[in-house]
């Protein structure tokens, strides 16, 4: 590991050493080995989990999320197993998938020289570090956005059988951005009037290569266009649900007006100091440093495509959000940043900048940043473990194996098929205990025309689970618990659940903080008699 981290900045006389790779190794080593150290779950909010419970079966669609990142997930764990490491390396092979499209759209505009610094300036960006560690539909338009405009400035450059291909390449890389989320739609937005600025790439219009890429574009998205037609557009009014209670809330625009220096701060200074005309002196470069931060946000002329390309996805959103369209959320700021170490690289390099220094000193910072990293991630598991954190101490997998166990015992003969119960923490009983069992929202016919419906349930053995949260702040009411004792009823089932309490032990885990859990049995009416 030392080795590794030391070679990133022991520069090389070697051109063509591959830089990139190694540093996407490091990237992805380091991180999901600190998450190893640090966290003893996954997010606390179970959107993972929920990822992989839609991803055991392929839809098109779902009563809650569009179906890209669930069909990753789905295909990811037949290959690795159902582990949290497995998990974190998804997360960050997806954002150095981003990472790596970057790289490849500093070369397919003609600047490779900002290739590599742009993807080290991004590796110490929030999105691409610590909040890329949650693979959800945020995440995944990290990996898509790059690629779709690699593929769009290949379709205006090549011409012949290759411009074909990257027309068609654009069109489907579209279509799976637009089905990652429906947010793709301003940053497809933002591309076409970047087009519509520049005078050559205005004359792409004018060939066929847009309409094929329209056309496959729209072939892709019928069968989803057609599953929302065939489900009442179910997932269209969830995303309209979240739109809040109408009005502009100024609060969030105003947060997420800085979140492009918020979100990007750390590479955002470090681009800023490093990459100043000439050979200042250090005053000279702590004086000159404001106006450098100010203009590595600046447009050279009206028709810069950059600045749009870079700028538009986060300037259209704040728009909507103003005009009280949609109302704005945080996490949408993740994808929005592809372009910005491309932007400010370009800005601040004159004819004189040496870039290959600055690149030099990034590798070094990147060193430095994953070091620490790597440092702080055995203090953030020990202050998590004295703090008494519920997500520290939630003991997923033991609650799954308590679950398997009981049912074992209590019916020997009859095979667990499926679990419902609330959703998404349910999933955990698959996720950490068998991969089998089908993961249901709720109960088996609470969503018959919006989910794929679990068929011959009534035929099937399945639990119900209701969390009850930390022993010391168990609530007496527990509303998931009397929504699945009214469906047992309905059923002509027991309504007695089973109560049992787990908790995570061993070294990380100095406190004794149980959890509750009650589980419902549903056995069919056969093997009842």
């Amino acid at each position: 590991m030392s080795k590794l981290l030391y070679s990133l900045f022991n520069r090389t006389k070697s051109p063509s050493f591959p830089w990139i790779w190694l540093l996407l190794a490091a990237h992805i080593l380091v991180w999901v080995l600190a998450h190893g150290i640090s966290d003893t779950n996954l997010d606390g909010y179970a959107d993972m989990l929920e990822n992989f419970a839609w991803g055991q079966t392929f839809e098109w669609g779902s009563a809650k999320h569009l179906p890209l990142f669930a069909w990753v997930t789905g295909a990811w764990f037949t290959v690795f197993p159902n582990v949290d490491a497995a998990y974190h390396l998804l997360s960050y092979a997806n954002a150095a998938l981003g990472l790596l499209g970057v790289y490849r759209v500093a070369q397919s505009i003609g600047r490779d020289d900002l290739a590599l610094p742009a993807v080290l300036l991004l590796c110490m960006a929030f999105p691409y570090s610590t909040l890329a560690v949650k693979f959800n539909a945020n995440a995944i338009l990290l990996s898509l956005w790059p690629w779709v405009a690699v593929a769009w400035v290949k379709s205006i450059q090549l011409e012949g059988r290759n411009g074909w291909t990257w027309s068609i390449g654009l069109g489907v890389l579209s279509a799976l951005a637009m089905l990652g989320k429906y947010y793709s739609g301003v940053f497809l937005l933002g591309i076409f009037l970047t087009a519509l600025v520049n005078a050559d790439s205005r004359r792409w219009f004018l060939t066929p290569k847009p309409w094929l890429a329209l056309a496959m574009f729209t072939l892709c998205l019928l069968p989803h266009y057609r599953w929302l037609a065939a489900h009442d557009f179910v997932t269209l009014h969830y995303v309209s649900e979240q739109g809040g209670e109408g009005g502009t809330s100024w609060a969030m625009v105003a947060k997420f007006a800085i979140a492009p220096a918020a979100f990007w701060l750390v590479p955002w200074l470090l681009c800023t100091w490093f990459v100043a005309p000439g050979q200042p002196t250090l005053a000279q470069r702590a004086l000159t440093w404001p106006t450098r931060m100010w203009r590595s946000w600046c447009a050279q002329s009206w028709d810069d495509s950059l600045f749009w390309f870079a700028m538009l996805p986060w300037a259209i959103t704040l728009v909507f959000g103003m005009t009280g369209f949609v109302e704005l959320s945080l996490p949408w700021a993740i994808p929005i940043g592809y372009g910005f170490s491309l932007l400010w690289l370009r800005n601040l390099s004159v004819d004189d900048t040496d870039l290959n220094v600055v690149a030099s000193r990034l590798r070094l910072s990147v060193a430095i940043w994953l070091l620490l990293v790597l440092a702080i991630s055995p203090w953030y598991a020990w202050h998590q473990a004295q703090q008494g954190t519920e997500n520290h101490y939630l003991p997923r997998r033991e609650a799954a194996q308590e679950v398997l166990k009981g049912w074992q015992a209590r019916h020997p003969d009859q095979p667990l098929k499926w679990v419902g119960g609330q959703w998404a923490e349910n999933a955990l009983v698959a996720f950490y205990g068998d991969h089998k069992l089908r993961v249901i929202p709720g109960v088996p016919d609470q969503f018959p025309a919006t989910v794929s419906p679990l068929k011959g349930w009534q035929q099937q053995a399945g639990v119900l689970l209701c969390p009850l949260g930390p022993i010391d702040h168990t609530e007496e009411n527990n509303l998931c618990a009397e929504q699945m004792a009214s469906w047992l009823f309905k059923q002509g089932q027991p309504q007695d659940p089973i109560e049992f309490k787990v908790r995570s032990e061993g070294l990380r885990f100095p406190l004794n903080k149980p959890f509750g859990y009650l589980v419902f049995d549903y056995v069919p009416a056969k093997a009842n008699k």
